[in-house]
């Protein structure tokens, strides 16, 4: 017992910190629809980690709190994955569109020599929802907890740097609001960053933008699904943690259930706070300098993949005239 009791007052400072870094993350991202809880949490994680003389005080309680917020977010995320809620003709062409990013971010992330697991996370996270997705696959991979900061951080910058444009040139791109919802919400990574940016062409397009980003969203069952099966045939035996497992059965609950949908919308914030807390460990745990060592290779490639596919999808557009919108 008196070594139980020690081991919690050992983690306290850490599981303290990590709290708190997420809850001010949570609260930032509230100011504004582009700012990510997730993404705060990791960057803020790190600053503050750096400016610390010694990390060893609260590394037990920052491994405790990834043990217990990680699982319990992935597994309460699958309640929001919810594409009974996207009319059907949306569906193809916004699966198309993930299904080449996906395949392209890849290619160009080991074609300039990155690693296969952090490919995966950026070509996953560029390609789905962004950092939710790269917790989720991460836990999948096991990656590294670098990876998952690089990951983070690159396909935000290059989301922003989409968002932007976006939303600042709408006119020059000469798009109706449909054929802009689609490309916004079909392209960009995160759910902010598609309000922003599809709200530049008004309330029909930011409605039917968020419709397509939901429908992408959905594929992360499928990606992490697959993911796990590849990792069985690698290591010669199947297993499903626990959390990926409730993952995939609230999935699968929220689509075929209103209880169940209705009980998803009311754990979002609790979903999305457990993962900010996981994300502001995995920041605390990370070192700048092993960070800058990594070099600007992930932010060029998911960049890159982005324009390519942002350029193939608008010329698409415009090409083919009986895409349903």
């Amino acid at each position: 017992m008196s070594s139980e009791a020690d081991h919690i007052k050992g983690a306290a400072p850490g599981l303290g910190i990590t709290l708190t870094v997420a809850l001010i993350s949570y609260l930032v991202s509230s100011l504004h629809p582009s700012f990510d809880a997730l993404v705060i949490s990791v960057i803020f994680g790190m600053l503050v980690a750096n400016m610390l003389d010694d990390r060893t005080l609260i590394q037990s309680g920052i491994d405790l709190a990834l043990r217990i917020f990680l699982p319990i977010g992935i597994a309460l995320y699958g309640l929001q994955l919810r594409v009974t809620a996207v009319e059907a003709r949306l569906l193809p062409g916004a699966l198309v569109v993930f299904a080449v990013m996906f395949a392209v971010c890849y290619f160009i992330c080991r074609g300039v020599g990155l690693e296969r697991p952090l490919s995966v996370l950026l070509s996953t996270g560029m390609s789905v929802c962004g950092s939710p997705a790269i917790v989720v696959m991460s836990s999948v991979l096991v990656a590294r907890k670098e990876d998952i900061s690089l990951s983070v951080i690159s396909v935000i910058m290059a989301g922003l740097v989409g968002m932007i444009i976006f939303s600042t040139v709408p006119d020059m791109m000469g798009m109706d609001a449909q054929k802009f919802a689609f490309l916004s919400g079909t392209t960009l990574p995160m759910f902010g960053q598609v309000k922003v940016a599809a709200l530049a062409m008004g309330g029909e397009s930011l409605e039917m933008a968020l419709r397509y980003k939901l429908a992408r969203a959905s594929a992360l069952v499928l990606v992490s699904g697959v993911g796990l099966v590849a990792l069985g045939r690698k290591n010669g035996s199947f297993r499903v943690p626990w959390f990926m497992a409730a993952f995939f059965a609230f999935a699968l609950l929220v689509n075929v259930s209103e209880v169940a949908a209705a009980f998803g919308a009311a754990t979002s914030s609790a979903s999305g706070f457990f993962l900010s807390v996981a994300l502001a460990a995995v920041g605390l745990s990370i070192n700048l300098d092993s960070m800058a060592d990594r070099g600007w290779g992930p932010l060029v490639s998911v960049l890159l993949a982005w324009v390519i596919i942002v350029l193939t999808a608008y010329l698409a557009l415009n090409v083919i005239p009986w895409l349903p919108w």
